[in-house]
């Protein structure tokens, strides 16, 4: 986050005047929501480069969920497909950093 800060410091200075003016800080934090949204966006696809499955894990894992069903890690990494979601969740759970229960569309994953 702050390298974006950092990239649009002029929005940053901005949004604090603004909001200084006015006596109120929704300008600033609207800025600061625009920020936390494309973060994620910004440390997954770094210089159009794609980032590696164990990354993706990994991430996945940091964001806190415990529990967790394919199609909710493929909500969080947009532009890959079913089979590359289903091949990570396989290499995490051969890692031991996740495990399953059930089958199919029904199949639940949990972080260990």
């Amino acid at each position: 986050m702050e390298t974006l800060i950092s990239q649009t410091q002029k929005n940053h200075y901005e949004a604090l005047s603004i909001s200084d003016k006015a006596g109120k800080s929704t300008a600033f934090i609207e800025y600061m929501l625009q920020i936390i949204d494309q973060a994620p966006s910004n440390l997954l696809n770094i210089n159009g480069k794609t980032i590696s499955v164990e990354n993706r894990i990994a991430y996945f894992i940091s964001l806190g969920k415990t529990d967790f069903a394919r199609k909710e890690y493929m909500d969080v990494f947009k532009t890959i497909s079913t089979a590359t979601a289903s091949r990570d969740l396989k290499k995490a759970m051969e890692q031991k950093l996740l495990t399953s229960e059930g089958s199919g569309n029904q199949m639940r994953y949990y972080v260990i």
